[in-house]
């Protein structure tokens, strides 16, 4: 069975689907929105990362098992590690 769609129905539909466009995106402004979504990032890192070790050394405390510590630690540390090493490394002239 076939639907036959009118020619009224499809250039409605047509123009129905037709993507918004929004604002004009500021290409200056790019360089300040990177520099804010790599902070985001990074505080997110950290703080996940220091989270997971309070609740792990709490865990242990109380089991007398510092296991997940260690582990949470091989995770996270390197991902500290990345972060701290991108603040705080040596800078690179860029002019």
């Amino acid at each position: 069975m076939r639907v036959v769609r009118s020619k009224r129905a499809a250039s409605s539909a047509k123009g129905r689907f037709t993507p918004a466009v929004g604002a004009e995106f500021d290409v200056e402004e790019a360089p300040v929105i990177d520099a804010k979504t790599r902070g985001f990032v990074a505080r997110a890192i950290v703080l996940a990362v220091g989270a997971a070790l309070i609740v792990a050394g709490s865990y242990g405390l109380v089991t007398r098992n510092f296991m997940p510590v260690e582990v949470v630690w091989a995770i996270g540390g390197p991902l500290i590690g990345a972060v701290v090493a991108y603040y705080f490394g040596p800078r690179k002239d860029t002019g």
